[in-house]
Protein backbone atom coordinates (compact mmCIF):
# COMPACT_ATOMS: atom_id res chain seq x y z
CA UNK A 1 0.00 0.00 0.00
CA UNK A 2 1.12 3.69 -0.53
CA UNK A 3 3.45 4.96 2.04
CA UNK A 4 2.80 8.73 1.45
CA UNK A 5 -1.21 8.20 1.93
CA UNK A 6 -0.76 7.04 5.19
CA UNK A 7 1.96 9.97 6.07
CA UNK A 8 0.03 12.85 4.69
CA UNK A 9 -2.92 11.13 7.44
CA UNK A 10 -0.45 11.17 10.40
CA UNK A 11 0.19 14.84 9.20
CA UNK A 12 -3.23 15.87 9.35
CA UNK A 13 -3.73 14.80 12.70
CA UNK A 14 -0.49 16.56 14.24
CA UNK A 15 -1.99 19.96 12.28
CA UNK A 16 -5.20 19.44 13.47
CA UNK A 17 -3.86 19.18 17.00
CA UNK A 18 -1.37 21.92 16.78
CA UNK A 19 -3.79 24.62 14.93
CA UNK A 20 -6.29 23.47 18.22
CA UNK A 21 -9.13 21.75 15.68
CA UNK A 22 -8.60 18.50 17.41
CA UNK A 23 -8.02 17.07 20.97
CA UNK A 24 -5.50 14.01 21.00
CA UNK A 25 -8.21 11.12 20.78
CA UNK A 26 -11.04 12.94 19.25
CA UNK A 27 -11.50 12.32 15.83
CA UNK A 28 -10.93 10.45 13.23
CA UNK A 29 -9.55 11.16 8.92
CA UNK A 30 -9.81 8.96 6.18
CA UNK A 31 -8.40 8.73 2.44
CA UNK A 32 -9.94 6.73 -0.77
CA UNK A 33 -7.45 5.55 -2.76
CA UNK A 34 -9.18 3.64 -5.77
CA UNK A 35 -11.00 0.28 -3.84
CA UNK A 36 -9.06 0.97 -0.55
CA UNK A 37 -9.82 3.49 2.37
CA UNK A 38 -6.89 4.17 4.29
CA UNK A 39 -7.88 5.12 7.84
CA UNK A 40 -6.75 6.29 11.21
CA UNK A 41 -6.59 3.38 14.17
CA UNK A 42 -9.29 3.48 16.80
CA UNK A 43 -7.53 4.53 20.93
CA UNK A 44 -4.30 6.21 19.22
CA UNK A 45 -3.61 10.30 19.90
CA UNK A 46 -4.21 11.62 17.12
CA UNK A 47 -1.28 14.17 17.79
CA UNK A 48 1.61 11.56 17.87
CA UNK A 49 0.04 9.08 14.90
CA UNK A 50 2.91 7.37 12.69
CA UNK A 51 2.35 6.16 9.45
CA UNK A 52 2.61 2.63 10.29
CA UNK A 53 -0.68 3.63 12.70
CA UNK A 54 -2.77 3.93 9.35
CA UNK A 55 -4.77 1.11 8.31
CA UNK A 56 -6.38 -0.30 4.82
CA UNK A 57 -9.88 -1.39 4.50
CA UNK A 58 -11.77 -2.20 1.56
CA UNK A 59 -15.57 -0.85 1.25
CA UNK A 60 -17.10 -3.78 3.68
CA UNK A 61 -14.71 -2.43 6.72
CA UNK A 62 -12.08 -5.27 6.14
CA UNK A 63 -8.93 -4.90 7.30
CA UNK A 64 -6.38 -5.38 4.03
CA UNK A 65 -3.35 -3.93 5.80
CA UNK A 66 -2.03 -2.39 9.53
CA UNK A 67 -2.49 -3.96 13.08
CA UNK A 68 -5.41 -2.82 15.67
CA UNK A 69 -8.87 -1.72 14.71
CA UNK A 70 -9.88 0.93 12.09
CA UNK A 71 -12.06 3.83 13.79
CA UNK A 72 -15.07 3.22 15.02
CA UNK A 73 -16.88 6.02 12.83
CA UNK A 74 -15.62 3.59 10.11
CA UNK A 75 -19.07 3.15 8.95
CA UNK A 76 -19.89 6.67 8.31
CA UNK A 77 -16.34 7.14 6.28
CA UNK A 78 -17.65 4.50 4.00
CA UNK A 79 -20.91 5.69 3.46
CA UNK A 80 -19.75 9.40 2.68
CA UNK A 81 -17.37 7.24 -0.01
CA UNK A 82 -20.44 5.76 -1.52
CA UNK A 83 -22.70 8.36 -1.88
CA UNK A 84 -19.78 10.94 -2.62
CA UNK A 85 -17.65 9.79 -5.80
CA UNK A 86 -16.07 13.26 -6.09
CA UNK A 87 -14.80 13.00 -2.57
CA UNK A 88 -11.33 11.76 -1.62
CA UNK A 89 -10.62 12.53 2.15
CA UNK A 90 -12.93 12.81 4.71
CA UNK A 91 -12.03 14.68 8.09
CA UNK A 92 -13.89 14.11 11.32
CA UNK A 93 -12.75 16.09 14.31
CA UNK A 94 -13.64 17.99 17.61
CA UNK A 95 -12.76 21.71 17.08
CA UNK A 96 -14.42 24.00 20.08
CA UNK A 97 -15.96 26.57 18.26
CA UNK A 98 -17.68 24.25 15.82
CA UNK A 99 -18.37 21.85 18.39
CA UNK A 100 -20.10 24.47 20.37
CA UNK A 101 -22.18 25.12 17.59
CA UNK A 102 -22.90 21.68 17.51
CA UNK A 103 -23.58 21.30 20.92
CA UNK A 104 -26.02 24.29 20.82
CA UNK A 105 -27.69 22.82 17.61
CA UNK A 106 -26.48 25.55 15.42
CA UNK A 107 -25.62 25.34 12.40
CA UNK A 108 -23.89 28.24 10.22
CA UNK A 109 -25.63 30.07 7.05
CA UNK A 110 -24.01 30.41 3.75
CA UNK A 111 -24.82 33.89 3.48
CA UNK A 112 -23.07 35.98 6.69
CA UNK A 113 -19.14 35.93 5.62
CA UNK A 114 -17.75 35.85 1.98
CA UNK A 115 -14.95 33.31 2.42
CA UNK A 116 -16.82 31.05 4.09
CA UNK A 117 -19.44 31.30 1.53
CA UNK A 118 -17.00 30.08 -0.96
CA UNK A 119 -14.83 27.93 0.76
CA UNK A 120 -17.91 26.09 3.25
CA UNK A 121 -21.34 26.90 1.87
CA UNK A 122 -24.10 26.25 4.47
CA UNK A 123 -22.95 24.20 7.27
CA UNK A 124 -26.39 22.29 8.94
CA UNK A 125 -26.14 20.58 12.22
CA UNK A 126 -27.50 16.75 11.44
CA UNK A 127 -29.44 15.33 14.61
CA UNK A 128 -27.53 12.84 17.43
CA UNK A 129 -27.23 9.82 17.03
CA UNK A 130 -24.93 7.47 19.09
CA UNK A 131 -21.49 6.89 17.72
CA UNK A 132 -20.61 4.61 15.30
CA UNK A 133 -23.75 3.73 14.91
CA UNK A 134 -25.46 3.26 11.80
CA UNK A 135 -28.10 5.51 12.09
CA UNK A 136 -25.26 8.28 12.49
CA UNK A 137 -23.88 6.87 9.03
CA UNK A 138 -26.95 7.25 7.27
CA UNK A 139 -27.73 11.05 8.51
CA UNK A 140 -24.14 11.53 7.68
CA UNK A 141 -25.05 10.00 4.39
CA UNK A 142 -27.95 11.89 3.52
CA UNK A 143 -26.60 15.61 4.62
CA UNK A 144 -23.28 15.12 2.77
CA UNK A 145 -24.95 15.17 -0.75
CA UNK A 146 -25.72 18.16 -0.72
CA UNK A 147 -22.39 19.70 1.54
CA UNK A 148 -18.91 19.87 1.94
CA UNK A 149 -19.16 20.16 6.10
CA UNK A 150 -21.78 19.10 8.63
CA UNK A 151 -22.18 19.96 12.76
CA UNK A 152 -22.87 16.83 14.16
CA UNK A 153 -25.33 17.11 17.28
CA UNK A 154 -23.84 17.34 20.39
CA UNK A 155 -20.76 15.20 18.72
CA UNK A 156 -18.19 17.86 16.40
CA UNK A 157 -17.70 18.55 13.06
CA UNK A 158 -17.08 16.87 9.68
CA UNK A 159 -15.44 18.11 6.30
CA UNK A 160 -14.55 16.48 3.11
CA UNK A 161 -12.46 17.54 0.39
CA UNK A 162 -11.12 15.83 -3.55
CA UNK A 163 -7.92 15.69 -1.15
CA UNK A 164 -6.89 15.86 2.36
CA UNK A 165 -5.84 19.30 2.26
CA UNK A 166 -8.80 20.56 1.34
CA UNK A 167 -10.70 19.03 4.16
CA UNK A 168 -8.64 20.09 6.19
CA UNK A 169 -8.34 23.61 5.26
CA UNK A 170 -12.17 23.42 5.25
CA UNK A 171 -12.70 22.44 8.96
CA UNK A 172 -9.90 25.29 9.94
CA UNK A 173 -12.45 27.73 7.96
CA UNK A 174 -15.34 26.37 9.71
CA UNK A 175 -13.78 26.98 13.11
CA UNK A 176 -13.13 30.54 11.60
CA UNK A 177 -16.26 31.46 11.12
CA UNK A 178 -17.94 29.45 14.17
CA UNK A 179 -15.34 32.32 16.26
CA UNK A 180 -16.66 35.14 13.82
CA UNK A 181 -20.43 34.29 14.72
CA UNK A 182 -19.61 33.91 18.04
CA UNK A 183 -18.07 37.30 18.75
CA UNK A 184 -21.09 39.12 16.12
CA UNK A 185 -23.36 37.74 18.47
CA UNK A 186 -21.77 39.44 21.22
CA UNK A 187 -22.22 42.53 18.73
CA UNK A 188 -25.81 42.00 18.65
CA UNK A 189 -26.39 39.26 16.40
CA UNK A 190 -24.69 38.41 12.47
CA UNK A 191 -26.23 40.28 9.63
CA UNK A 192 -26.50 38.72 6.33
CA UNK A 193 -24.71 39.74 3.02
CA UNK A 194 -27.07 41.97 1.40
CA UNK A 195 -29.17 39.67 -1.33
CA UNK A 196 -28.46 40.88 -4.54
CA UNK A 197 -24.72 40.69 -3.54
CA UNK A 198 -25.12 37.29 -2.53
CA UNK A 199 -26.69 36.03 -5.78
CA UNK A 200 -23.33 37.23 -7.32
CA UNK A 201 -21.04 35.70 -5.04
CA UNK A 202 -23.22 32.32 -5.57
CA UNK A 203 -22.60 32.74 -9.26
CA UNK A 204 -18.51 33.39 -9.08
CA UNK A 205 -18.53 30.43 -6.74
CA UNK A 206 -19.80 28.29 -9.63
CA UNK A 207 -17.73 30.18 -12.10
CA UNK A 208 -14.91 28.96 -10.05
CA UNK A 209 -15.93 25.35 -9.10
CA UNK A 210 -15.93 25.70 -5.92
Amino acid sequence: MKRQIKEEIATIGRRLYEHDLNGSYGGNFSVRDEEFIYITPSGVPKDELNFSDILVIDFSGNVIEGEGKPSSETLFHIKIYKVRPDVNAIIHAHPPFGTGFAIAHQGIPNNVHEESSLILGEVPVIPYEITSSKELAENIGKAIIDHNALLLANHGALTVGDTLEKAFRRMEELENVCKMLTVASLLGGAKPLPHDKFESLLELKKKRGL
